[in-house]
């Protein structure tokens, strides 16, 4: 049972050690579809055939790179498998707002960078493509 996160793979001390134990094989992961990272309870099989079960408290959240899972020469860490995205980019900081509020409305999955979003699709790429026409009067924007 993994029952908490213990950090992140990217921080130390978290880098080192991982990479360490890869060179061991003793780093195994969890590949999550993106639409099932919110929920806290899951079960899953590792890349090497090991069953897991994922019971997190309310407070934590499956991100790419959560570290499940350290002792005994093994670890484990979930990756959050991105799928289909649709990434818009906004021409300007009031652009980049009206964007933000209507894919917000839409109640759309969004993923945020710098200067850039991706929209996570749940369905056919041309059914976001045509919602976001409705938009091009409101804000500018490139679909990339």
């Amino acid at each position: 049972m993994l029952d908490r996160i213990l950090g992140q793979a990217a921080e130390e001390p978290w880098a080192e050690r991982l990479h360490a134990l890869d060179h061991l094989g003793g780093l195994e992961t969890v590949a999550i579809p993106e639409a099932e990272a919110g929920r806290k309870r899951i079960r899953l099989t590792t890349d090497r055939g090991r069953d897991c079960a994922i019971a997190l408290p309310r407070a934590q959240k499956l991100t790419d790179g959560a570290v499940l899972y350290c002792r005994d020469g093994m670890a484990i860490v979930a990756r959050i498998d991105g799928g289909a995205r649709l990434r818009l980019v906004p021409q300007s900081l009031g652009d980049a707002l009206r964007l933000g509020h209507w894919c917000g409305n839409l109640h759309w999955k969004v993923v945020f960078g710098e200067g850039w979003m991706d929209v996570i699709l749940d369905g056919p790429e041309a059914r976001y493509r045509d919602r976001l026409r409705d938009l091009a009067t409101l804000a500018r924007f490139d679909i990339g």
